[in-house]
């Protein structure tokens, strides 16, 4: 693929170049932050799990007053046309909901080349570490994928800084939530753990569908409050999102994580994971 090739954007019903694409300085999510976002991935240029991230992002726009102004069938159709405008496959796509001064809804859509992560994160599993410099979200924000992103992007930066893959969030009361950009998941004893909605965490898409493996899969699964000396002792760990996917963790704090990495539990889920993700 050519370097520095120029890519379109879809903004307000219109492909555009990148390169003059723009929004206001009145915008909603400019101003105040009232905004929203989702990250797709797709392969072969599929969206892969169009629904979920479609219903998310609808949900979380009628909770704080956001419309979005296209039908599902209208959205899919509106990233297929950026992803052959762009000329992909394999991407990752962005999408922002905001609102104009006027209170008309503002979609914008950006597809890019999808990156993957370093293959040794699969193979030996990534490095975390607990973030020092944002607790997590309040139980009523963390729910919504929102363009104020402070509090996630900073703890990202962090472990960046501190040579870790990605940071853990800890609640105030110094439950484990998820990570910056991930839902997380232990295994002890055979029995698949993470934590409850309630301690203040996204509903992530992947994370869903993991839950949904495991049942298929009559995997032991149990939704319970975690705390770091839970994933200290944990036989394994793994992170899910739309570009990680099953991502296992090797170490946390720099003390390793069980005997191998993944484990067997994680690849047993991997392994679903990808047909379930062809399907």
């Amino acid at each position: 693929m050519r370097k520095n090739r120029a890519f379109a954007v879809w903004i307000d019903k219109k492909l555009v170049p990148e390169a003059l694409a723009s929004v206001p300085v009145s915008d909603s999510a400019y101003l105040y932050g009232i905004g929203l976002f989702e990250t797709l991935r797709t392969v072969g240029g599929k969206p892969l799990f169009f629904k979920l991230h479609d219903a998310r992002l609808r949900t979380n726009a009628r909770r704080i007053g956001l419309k979005m102004p296209l039908p599902p069938a209208g959205f899919r159709a509106a990233i297929g046309g950026l992803l052959r405008r762009n000329r992909l496959k394999d991407a990752t796509v962005r999408v922002m909901l905001s609102e104009t001064a006027e209170g008309k809804p503002r979609l914008v859509i950006t597809a890019k080349p999808f990156q993957p992560y370093p293959a040794r994160c699969y193979a030996k599993g990534a490095k975390t570490v607990f973030a020092k410099t944002f607790s997590a979200d309040s139980k009523s924000l963390s729910a919504i994928k929102t363009t104020s992103y402070l509090s996630r992007m900073i703890p990202r930066r962090e472990a960046a800084g501190r040579g870790a893959d990605e940071a853990l969030l800890l609640s105030e009361s110094g439950m484990v939530t998820e990570a910056a950009s991930s839902n997380l998941f232990a295994v002890k004893n055979g029995r698949l753990l993470t934590p409850p909605l309630q301690d203040g965490l996204l509903a992530g898409t992947r994370r869903k569908v993991v839950m949904g493996l495991a049942k298929k899969l009559k995997l032991p699964l149990k939704e319970t409050s975690l705390r770091p000396k839970d994933l200290y002792r944990a036989d394994e760990i793994f992170i899910t999102s739309s570009l990680k996917d099953i991502m296992p963790v090797g170490w946390v704090e720099n003390r390793k994580i069980g005997r191998s990495c993944p484990g067997p539990v994680t690849k047993r889920l991997q392994a679903a994971y990808q047909i379930r993700a062809r399907m």
